[in-house]
């Protein structure tokens, strides 16, 4: 029954992160033979396709039983959604934590680089989330959005921080995060080519600096000037 304010007004209740029930209760077991699946069907997915993927492929890739996946997942479906998790839980994880004495500039690029290295590590999964997402049901879907968006919020914090220091002007923080993510996502979905042209330090030292540029106060760019030669030698 949805519950109401004293007023009698219909109050909503924030909808529930969809979750993938397993008939196994070891935490330990869980996560270590969802990893399994997982790393079978990322190559799946990403070499033949989502829809012509069958969970009997998966389970002949994982080199596991077809009833023993269905111990962790129920269907298809839970089997993307926990892949596309562990890519973004991923993202999470390897963005490091904010050193104080980094000041907001270094803090950023040290972001940024994190970021951009664990999409190289894991560039099919990155590719396979543009590709695929949309099979997965909306609750899923949902998830996974609130999921990207709780991973933007690590990058926007260092942005804010650039700007509090007067090192970037005023701006829309939530786009100049999307030019980062962007930037970084480039590297998985363009890969064949963008690895013939150059490295990918290279690259992220690249991007990175061309939004500096675009962002930075006068001030700001005395900052930068110093980060880069610090950060090249």
């Amino acid at each position: 029954m949805t519950s109401r304010t004293p007023s009698g007004s219909a109050k909503k209740r924030p909808p529930r992160k969809a979750t993938v029930k397993s008939h196994v209760l070891d935490a330990d077991l869980v996560e270590m033979r969802r990893e399994q699946i997982v790393t079978a069907a990322v190559e799946l997915f990403s070499t033949q396709g989502y829809d012509r993927t069958t969970i009997l492929e998966i389970a002949r890739k994982a080199q596991i039983s077809v009833g023993l996946i269905y111990q962790y997942a129920r269907t298809k479906e839970d089997v993307l959604f926990l892949t596309l998790l562990s890519v973004l839980h991923s993202y999470k994880q390897e963005i490091p934590e904010v050193e104080p004495e980094d000041g907001p500039l270094v803090s950023l690029w040290k972001a940024l680089y994190a970021y951009g290295r664990v999409i190289d590590r894991r560039r099919s999964a990155a590719v396979l989330a543009y590709r695929s997402t949309q099979s997965l049901p909306m609750a899923q879907r949902r998830s996974i959005m609130e999921l990207e968006t709780e991973t933007n919020e690590l990058l926007a914090k260092r942005i804010q921080a650039c700007v509090r220091a007067g090192t970037f002007r005023d701006m829309n923080v939530d786009l100049a995060v999307y030019q980062i993510v962007m930037h970084a996502h480039a590297w998985a979905l363009k890969h064949w080519r963008l690895a013939q042209l150059t490295s990918l330090d290279v690259y992220l030292k690249v991007g990175f600096d061309s939004f500096v540029r675009a962002w930075a106060t006068p001030e700001g760019m005395t900052v930068f000037e110093k980060f880069r030669q610090i950060r090249e030698r």
